[in-house]
This record gives structure tokens, sequence and C-alpha cells, in this order.
């Protein structure tokens, strides 16, 4: 018999492959689409959906979603836009107080940012231009529909960090990892990254982030910008550079 402890575990994993695979074959890159009617009319600024944010470590072999990392790297995250806001397209932090909405915005979000990852025979790729033909997703639109929004933006952050020592593997309290199995069933059912069994992951950790605009009026991601790096997630000095060169390309900008 299949305990939840063995699901939970599978769904984690499955996260882990596909992201990891991205970081490791397309790491330095960074792949953009942008909606004709969205790069002529993009508003300065957008309201920001608090970030969702994971990190797994990894070490002797092992690989398990840790939610002290996430936890960690999301402060580091959200402590740099707080404290830049004005250098960023940003109006406001969007807050879900409903806990059952938040984690599914969370696994929706993510699933729309793996969306465009595709298989290739030089590896896996970003098609950012696969994301314009997605609905979105009902969580996603119901919140924009509740605060009155025209747009929304989304970030998304994954990676890993090379730990010593034994890897414990934590239960996931916070909303975006639940996205586990659900991103990847939509990968699966849109055709994009396969899962493997395993992945060699010689680099010591490795961060991506995916900024993403929902329209409301058009029902569709608008903008999509991903950026991956050999980048520790935890420092707070090349999360900046990161997010920089990640909104530098904003429309509006």
């Amino acid at each position: 018999m299949i305990s939840k402890q063995m699901v939970n575990d599978m769904k984690h994993t499955y996260l882990f492959v596909v992201a990891c695979c991205a970081l490791l074959l397309t790491s330095c890159a960074s792949s953009r689409y942008c909606a004709d009617t969205f790069s002529a009319q993009a508003p300065a600024k957008v309201p920001l959906l608090l970030p969702y944010v994971d990190i797994f470590a990894i070490s002797k072999g092992q690989e398990a979603y840790s939610d002290s990392l996430s936890t960690a790297a999301s402060d580091v995250l959200t402590g740099i836009l707080d404290d830049n806001l004005s250098q960023f397209p940003i109006s406001e932090f969007i807050r879900i107080d409903d806990d059952e909405l938040d984690r599914q915005v969370g696994r929706d979000g993510a699933a729309l940012a793996f969306a465009p990852k595709v298989n290739t025979s030089n590896g896996v790729k970003t098609r950012a231009k696969n994301i314009r033909s997605l609905p979105l997703p009902e969580s996603i639109r119901q919140l924009m529909d509740d605060n009155d929004l025209p747009y929304l933006m989304l970030l998304y952050e994954n990676g890993f960090v090379r730990m010593k020592g034994e890897v414990v593997r934590e239960s996931a309290k916070n909303a975006a990892i639940s996205v586990g199995l659900a991103a990847v069933v939509a990968l699966v059912s849109l055709g994009s990254v396969i899962v493997v069994p395993s992945v060699d992951l010689p680099n010591p950790y490795a961060t991506t982030f995916t900024l993403m605009v929902a329209d409301r009026a058009n029902d569709s991601i608008v903008y999509y910008n991903t950026v991956e790096e050999v980048d520790d997630p935890l420092s707070r000095t090349e999360v900046y550079e990161l997010l920089w060169r990640l909104f530098k390309k904003y429309p509006a900008r």
C-alpha cells in the first residue's frame, strides 16, 4: 500500500527533478514573452502577489524539499522587494487571507511558471510564447475579480542548495510547495517536461525566478520572463542582482 508520506515524497521529487533539469540545462538563460497589446500599454506599476518560493536541499545524492530553506529564501526575497520597491514596477503587495485559495494560487502559479519548459534534442528549453495559449487558472481569476485588479504580477522562485550531512525531509508548510504533483500533471498534459528518475547536480546551488503578468480582460498571461543562474537563493546580493535582471526587461521600464 502506498502511504501518504510516499505520495508526498513523490510529489516533491517530481517537482525537484523538473525544476533542476531546467536549472542545469538552461542555466544562464533568459526567456521572455510579451503580448503586443501589453507591450504598447503596460502600466508602469502593477500589483504583485506575495511571491511563492520552493527551495530544495541536496546532499550525498539525496534531495528533499526544505521548508526552512524556502522560508529563509522567501524572507531574503521579500526583504529586497520591500527595501527597493521604488526600483521595481510594483505598485503594492497583494496578500491572500484565505489559506485554501492561497494554496491553490500557489499550485496554479507554479504550473504556469513551468508550462513553457519543453524537451528538445539539446535538453530542456524555455519557449515563453507557449504561455499565450493558456487561459488564466480559476484561482488567479477569482483573486483578480475579488480585488478588482485589471493586471496582477506573479513571481515564483525555485532552486536548490547543496548541504553537508544528511538531508532531512520536512513537511511542506507553506503554500507554494503544494504545487507538487499538480504542477507535473499540468506539465505532462501540456506536452512539456518529461520527468526523469534522477539528475546529477554539480553546482552548489541555483536559483530561478519567473515573472508573469496576468491580464483579467484578456484572460491570459500577457508577460512572461524567467532568469536562471547559479546563484545562492539565500544571498541578498546575488538575489538582488538576479531580480534586477528579471525586472529590467519589463516593457514600461
